[in-house]
Order: C-alpha cells, then structure tokens, then sequence
C-alpha cells in the first residue's frame, strides 16, 4: 500500500479487514468453536473494533474473519505495527493448514440492518 492510501485511512476512512486460511483436514468445527469462544469475544474488547464476523466454508476447508475497524491506529492497536501481516492467535495456529492470507480495505460506505 502507497502513502496515500495510508494519509487516506488517518482522515476518517474505516478499514475492512479479511483474513482467510486453508484449514488442516477436519478442523472446520474447532474452528467455528474458537470463533465463538476466543476470537470473537477477544475482537468485541478491541477499542475501534466496529465489527467482526466468522465463517468456516461448507466443507469445512477454508475459514475467514472479516473485521471493520475504525482506523488504522485502532486497528495497530490489536495486530501491531506490522498491521498488513496476518495475526494468528496460538489456540488457532494447530488449525491452520498455511500461512493466512490478509487484505484491507478502505471503507468509506456503509449500511446496518436492524432485525
């Protein structure tokens, strides 16, 4: 990413972040345990954590987390400094069949449902 996608995410743009990984045969389901009971209670403590959702794929091969974070110091103040390198929590890494893939985002538009 450029300088000035950067200056662009410190004067106002939320950033989409989506972090994805092949995962070892028949770890889909452990997966999906620690979403709900490590990585999603951990991001929803995060200060300018906006929004977080989990998903592992129907064959249980590959899973992604998307976050929506207020900005990029919000978002270096979960992963760090080296904010474009993917983070991997030690209760997830057994899981992991490679090195996750991450991808950010500017998002300057938005909506919410309410149900």
């Amino acid at each position: 990413m450029g300088k000035s996608f950067i200056l662009r995410l410190c004067c106002g743009f939320m950033i989409l972040r989506v972090w994805r990984c092949r995962l070892k045969s028949g770890a889909g389901e452990e997966f999906r345990r620690f979403a709900q009971e490590t990585a999603l209670p951990m991001l929803r403590r995060q200060d300018g954590c906006l929004y977080a959702v989990a998903g592992v794929s129907e064959d249980g091969g590959e899973a992604c987390v998307v976050t929506v974070w207020r900005d990029l110091e919000a978002l270096k103040g979960f992963v760090g400094e080296r904010w474009w390198e993917p983070y991997i929590h030690q209760r997830e890494a057994p899981l992991l069949a490679e090195r996750p893939s991450v991808s950010h985002y500017k998002a300057d538009a938005a909506f919410n449902v309410v149900m």
